[in-house]
């Protein structure tokens, strides 16, 4: 069922994140914002979601995404020091009250579940993923967060990694809301239109695909 393509996948588009992973740096901390995100490159990689929300909400957003992170572990364009949860734990988060976030394609790409060539492994990294996400929201609820918003991964017309998602994507709209947690599916809003909202890369979205999540964000926000 699973073979051995996703690392290189991760792989080629490696470079891509490391030329541009200046945008994951951040533009957060000592601001009067009130909305952070934390995340992957689908934030990070070009900044546009986060220039969209800036733009339409008229307010400044803390970002800590950064390209290649994984929920748990590190790799050679994004260490340990900054897996999503860590981008969280250190993040300013004074004045905080929503984040916006994503978080697990790494995984695959870059981390464990690379290697994944059986339905139990992608079954145990997915848990894996989940367990520490479920850990971050409890965190985020001790520091009083008031909205947690998760962008889900849309589908990327390759049928082992679109089946990997769909379980994860499943889950999360199963059990997310019972968590108090926002779950945007992004599936529906991509179907069909893969080669406008996904780059050359296989991967990340176009300005025109990053225009659609930051609306499908907006349209979630308390």
């Amino acid at each position: 069922m699973f073979n051995n393509n996703v690392k290189p996948l991760g792989l080629a588009v490696l470079a891509s994140c490391v030329a541009f992973n200046v945008w994951a740096i951040g533009g957060g901390g000592g601001s009067s914002a009130d909305k952070m995100i934390v995340g992957d490159s689908i934030f990070a990689l070009s900044g546009d979601i986060h220039e969209y929300l800036e733009g339409d909400l008229d307010e400044s957003i803390d970002t800590y995404a950064r390209s290649g992170c994984q929920v748990n572990g590190g790799s050679l364009i994004c260490s340990r020091r900054y897996t999503i949860p860590n981008q969280y734990d250190n993040a300013d988060k004074d004045g905080i009250e929503t984040v916006i976030m994503n978080g697990g394609g790494n995984d695959f790409l870059l981390g464990d579940g690379a290697d994944c060539t059986t339905q139990s492994c992608v079954e145990e990294v997915l848990a894996g993923i989940e367990q520490t996400l479920a850990g971050m929201y409890n965190d985020m609820r001790n520091d009083g967060i008031d909205e947690i918003i998760f962008l889900g991964y849309y589908n990327l017309g390759d049928p082992e990694r679109d089946q990997i998602n769909s379980v994860s994507m499943a889950y999360k709209a199963e059990t997310y809301p019972q968590m108090g947690i926002k779950f945007i599916d992004t599936r529906p809003a991509f179907a069909g239109n893969e080669a406008r909202y996904i780059t050359s890369d296989g991967i990340h979205p176009t300005a025109a695909g990053s225009r659609v999540l930051a609306d499908l964000i907006l349209d979630t926000l308390d």
